[in-house]
């Protein structure tokens, strides 16, 4: 992603990274940016945070491997670089501060952590219709209900018991709603034999998909001798 110095020039001045982040002095930072796409201009804050030293060193180690790798050196900008985040946002300055973004950069871990789960146990992603088609949304819509379910049986049934941090062992997400998941699975497998309204459906979900081959079956003659067989008694089993 290129960014641009927030200036009047027509063509826009790309920054200079590493001067930037030398004015910084090594402490955090806002700094105002522009984002170009197309033949419009996006104004922008990228929030540059210096790693603790540990951490900074083994970016920097990790860089240095890269490189080797590719069979080059890694240069002094990019060392230097690895010793720090660099967060861009839209949003003003004056709404969030660089330490609020830096400790909402921190949240998104959590985030992902709800995305693996679902995942995992729900195949959220995986969606077996075409792409773009309306079986691919009532797919991706039934199994986000799914993960609503979940989410609410969790909340109302485990809610203390999974934010409380007091024990010697905290329930783990994962576990529960895979537990939850499991739960709602098993109610909806009984329900669909059991309940006259959902057979046919029932019936047909455990069909084969159409083919572009006709399936092979027995010759006619052979369905009306099993017949015959079957109404004279004969066991064919």
């Amino acid at each position: 992603m290129t960014l641009y110095e927030r200036c009047n020039e027509p063509k826009g001045v790309k920054i200079d990274w590493e001067q930037r982040i030398r004015d910084l002095n090594g402490q955090p930072g806002a700094i105002p940016v522009y984002l170009c796409h197309q033949d419009k201009r996006i104004e922008g804050v990228v929030h540059a945070m210096p790693l603790p030293p540990e951490q900074a060193a083994q970016a920097r180690r990790k860089a240095k491997q890269r490189a080797r790798d590719k069979g080059r050196t890694a240069s002094q900008k990019t060392l230097m670089l690895s010793g720090w985040v660099l967060i861009f946002t839209s949003l003003p300055e004056a709404l969030l501060d660089t330490k609020s973004i830096a400790e909402l950069y921190r949240v998104r871990w959590q985030v992902e952590l709800v995305i693996k789960r679902l995942k995992s146990l729900l195949d959220i992603d995986r969606l077996r219709a075409r792409k773009d088609s309306k079986l691919a949304d009532l797919y991706l819509h039934g199994k986000l209900l799914f993960a609503a379910v979940t989410q609410k049986i969790a909340q109302r049934r485990f809610g203390r018991a999974a934010t409380t941090m007091d024990g010697d062992r905290s329930i783990t997400h994962w576990r529960l709603w895979r537990t939850i998941a499991n739960e709602i699975k098993a109610g909806l497998t009984a329900c669909f034999p059991k309940n006259k309204r959902f057979i046919d459906d029932h019936v047909k979900s455990l069909c084969e998909r159409p083919r572009k081959r006709k399936l092979q079956g027995l010759p006619d003659r052979v369905l009306e001798l099993i017949i015959e067989g079957r109404g004279g008694g004969v066991s064919l089993a």
